[in-house]
C-alpha cells in the first residue's frame, strides 16, 4: 500500500508538467506559434510547392523544378517591375525621412495650438489605404478633379496625373502623403527623449543650429531612422492599395507586388505567381537583414 502511494505521488499530472518552469514558457507562446503555423508557415511552404510546379487552369499540375525561377530571371517584365519597386523605395523613403524630420523639428517647439497641429498631422494615417487611393483618384481626374480645377482657377494648366510619364510619381505622392506622419511621430518621440545637457553645452560653446543637428541630433536619432527605413522597406515592397484604387498596374506603374497579384489571380498562373512571391520574400529578407544589422550596430548591440 505504501509503495503504491509513493508511485502515485512520484507521477506528475499533465497540468503539473505544463506549468513547470521547463514547459510553462512554451505553453504561453503556443497560441502565437499556432497562429504562425497556420497563417505564415503553411502558406509559405504551399507557395514553395507551387513554385516548383506548373499550376494553371485547364492544365494538369506537373513538376517543373526550377523552371519557374529560370523564367522569372529571364523575364524582362519581372526586371522592370523590380526596378520600379526599387525606384519607389528610394524616392518614398527619402522624401518621408526629409519631410518627417523637418516637420518633427517644427512640432518639437512650444507654440500655441501645437496639439491641434500634431493631431492634424496624424489624420492621413487614419484613412484606409484603399479608400485613400480611391479618393485621390477622383481628386486627380483631368477634367473634373478638384486638383486640376484649382490649378486652372489660378491660371495654371491642368496636369494629366495618370499619364505614362506622371502615373508612377502620382502613386509615390499618394504613398508619401499617407505615410510621412509615421516618420513624423517616430522622430518626434525621439526628439522629445533626447538629453538636454549635450544641447545646452553646444549652445554655450556657440555651435550653430546646423552643426548641432548634424553632430548631435542626427546621430542620436539614427536608430529611429533605421527603424523607419526597415519598416517602410517591408511595406513598400508590398505596395498594392494605391495601384488597385487608381491605375491597376497600367501606364507603367506595375510594381512587383502587383505583378504577383496579376499573375496569380488575373492570369491564374499560380505556379509562376508563387515563384514571384518567393523571390519577393527573399529580397525582403535580404534587405531587412542588412538594415537590421546596421540597426544593431547603431544601438551598440553588436560591433
Amino acid at each position: 500500500m505504501t509503495t503504491h502511494i509513493g508511485e502515485v505521488r512520484g507521477k506528475k499530472t499533465i497540468l503539473q508538467v505544463l506549468t513547470s518552469e521547463k514547459y510553462y514558457r512554451w505553453l504561453l507562446i503556443s497560441p502565437l506559434l499556432l497562429t504562425l503555423l497556420v497563417f505564415m508557415f503553411y502558406p509559405m511552404f504551399h507557395s514553395l510547392y507551387y513554385s516548383a510546379h506548373l499550376v494553371a487552369p485547364g492544365k494538369p499540375t506537373t513538376f517543373t523544378g526550377l523552371e519557374n525561377f529560370r523564367h522569372a530571371f529571364s523575364d524582362p517584365i519581372f526586371w522592370q517591375a523590380l526596378g520600379r519597386t526599387g525606384y519607389v523605395l528610394v524616392i518614398c523613403i527619402s522624401a518621408e525621412l526629409i519631410l518627417g524630420m523637418a516637420i518633427a523639428l517644427l512640432l518639437n517647439r512650444e507654440f500655441r495650438g501645437q496639439n491641434i497641429a500634431r493631431g492634424l498631422c496624424l489624420l492621413p494615417l487614419l484613412i484606409m489605404p484603399l479608400a485613400m487611393s480611391m479618393i485621390w483618384n477622383q481628386m486627380f481626374y483631368y477634367d473634373q478633379g478638384i486638383v486640376n480645377i484649382v490649378l486652372r482657377t489660378i491660371g495654371l494648366p491642368g496636369v494629366s496625373w495618370f499619364s505614362t510619364k506622371m502615373a508612377l510619381y502620382t502613386i509615390m505622392l499618394m504613398s508619401i502623403w499617407q505615410w510621412t506622419p509615421f516618420s513624423i511621430f517616430v522622430l518626434l518621440a525621439g526628439l522629445r527623449g533626447l538629453p538636454r545637457d549635450a544641447f545646452e553645452a553646444a549652445r554655450v560653446d556657440g555651435a550653430s543650429a546646423w552643426y548641432t543637428f548634424r553632430r548631435l541630433t542626427l546621430p542620436m536619432l539614427m536608430p529611429l531612422v533605421l527603424i523607419i527605413v526597415l519598416l517602410r522597406t517591408m511595406w513598400l515592397i508590398r505596395l498594392y492599395d494605391p495601384l488597385f484604387g487608381t491605375t491597376r498596374g497600367g501606364v507603367g506603374t506595375e510594381l512587383l507586388d502587383w505583378m504577383i497579384y496579376r499573375t496569380s489571380f488575373v492570369i491564374f498562373d499560380t505556379g509562376y505567381g508563387s515563384t514571384l512571391a518567393i523571390i519577393s520574400l527573399f529580397i525582403t529578407i535580404i534587405f531587412c537583414a542588412i538594415l537590421f544589422r546596421y540597426l544593431m550596430k547603431a544601438i551598440g548591440a553588436i560591433k
